[in-house]
Parts: structure tokens; C-alpha cells; sequence
């Protein structure tokens, strides 16, 4: 037990530190100063996510917060498998382990969009953030939860049931991909993380739940004249 904390306890905790700071640039929050002064928290729904930037500032600002956001998912597993691959070069199945770590790496950086250090720990709902981290874990399991969110959201219109139909089945894509169709000796952690990931999201969309349960959550509309 020693040897594994010993072995991957520190990269682990450089490569969670580092993607939590990264996953706190919140980019709906800036964006949307810039564009018209206001913080995206005190209006539509208080989310500073996507969504709200497209209902409330526009498409341009919400573009903007598209690719931050998605960009910066991508970003916290390439960090997280550099740091594991150069820390630890003698280890059996590293590419393996690396993908393990970044997936914590991931976890963490979704834990700074959710609860950002330089915004007041009041961020988004961590939807954008996700995909960019699955896409650079597993392209497959982007594109089978891609193609849901779509045909969800084509249907009903609303992110918010897109978004929760897709974490509920991450964890389950993520263990049939590495059991049944590219077997992984990571199977079991990379599920477990996976779950994690789905716990979260799904836990921030608990207003969107009690909405589309009452039938009151609104469309998905991009704000006029942008």
C-alpha cells in the first residue's frame, strides 16, 4: 500500500491541484462582463454556464464560453497524462496508468468549474467541461453520448434533460467500453470515476430535475438581435 501511495500519490496530487486551478477559469463569468458588464450569476438562472450565457447575452458570448470551457476539459487530461508519464517512467501498463490519473485530473478540473477559486466558489454546472474531458479520455464514448445528447435535445428542446440523460449513462458507456469492447485491466477505476463525474453533474442540475418534474423548465432560446 506504501509503494502505491508512494508511486502515484504525488502526481496525483500535482495533477489534481493543477487542474482545479485550471478548471476554475470560469470563462461565462469574464465573457459576459465583457460583453455587457454584468456578472452571468445575477441573471437567467444564476448558472455561469452556457446556457445562460446564450439565453441571456447572446450567441457570440456564448460561443466564446462554448470553446473555454470544452477547451479547458481537454486540457486537464493532456496535463494530467504528461505529469503521470514524466513522474512515473518505470511503471508497468504507464499509458493505462496515465489515463487513471488524468481521469482524476479530469474529476478535479470539474471541481473547479463547479467551485471556482477566483470567482467565489459559485460556477457553473460542469456540462461543457465534462464533454471536453470524455473527448480526450475516449472519443468513442464522446461520440455514442455526443449522438444522445443531440436526439435528446433535438425531442424535448431543453439542455438540461440532454445533459442529465447523457451523465446518467456515462458511467454505464464507460464500463462497457473497457470490458466488453476494449478490455482494460483500468476498467473498474475509470468507472468509479466516472460515476463521480455523473454524481456531480447530475447533483448541479438538482433545480433543472424539480423544474422538469413540475413541467416549468424552459426552453433552450438564444437571447434575441445577437
Amino acid at each position: 500500500m506504501m509503494d502505491i501511495i508512494q508511486t502515484y500519490g504525488f502526481p496525483t496530487l500535482i495533477s489534481a491541484v493543477i487542474a482545479y486551478l485550471l478548471g476554475s477559469i470560469s470563462f461565462a463569468i469574464p465573457v459576459t462582463k465583457l460583453f455587457i458588464g454584468k456578472d452571468i450569476r445575477t441573471m437567467g438562472s444564476g448558472n455561469a454556464g452556457f446556457t445562460n450565457v446564450l439565453r441571456c447575452v447572446g450567441k457570440p458570448a456564448a460561443i466564446i464560453t462554448f470553446i473555454g470551457d470544452f477547451a479547458k476539459g481537454i486540457g486537464a487530461i493532456f496535463l494530467g497524462e504528461m505529469i503521470f508519464h514524466l513522474m512515473c517512467p518505470g511503471v508497468t501498463n504507464i499509458d493505462e496508468t496515465a489515463k487513471v490519473g488524468a481521469a482524476v485530473a479530469g474529476l478535479f478540473a470539474v471541481l473547479g468549474h463547479l467551485f471556482p477559486l477566483y470567482f467565489g466558489f459559485r460556477g457553473g454546472k460542469g456540462v461543457l467541461i465534462s464533454a471536453g474531458i470524455i473527448c480526450a479520455l475516449d472519443w468513442r464514448t464522446f461520440l455514442v453520448l455526443a449522438a444522445v445528447f443531440l436526439v435528446v435535445l433535438l425531442i424535448t428542446k431543453t439542455v438540461s434533460k440532454g445533459s442529465l440523460t447523457v451523465a446518467a449513462l456515462y458511467p454505464i458507456v464507460t464500463c462497457l467500453l473497457n470490458t466488453v469492447i476494449v478490455p482494460s485491466d483500468a476498467w473498474l477505476a475509470l468507472t468509479l470515476i466516472a460515476v463521480c463525474f455523473a454524481a456531480l453533474v447530475i447533483y448541479m442540475h438538482r433545480s433543472n430535475i424539480r423544474r422538469i418534474l413540475d413541467g416549468t423548465e424552459p426552453k433552450t432560446i438564444a437571447k434575441k438581435n445577437s
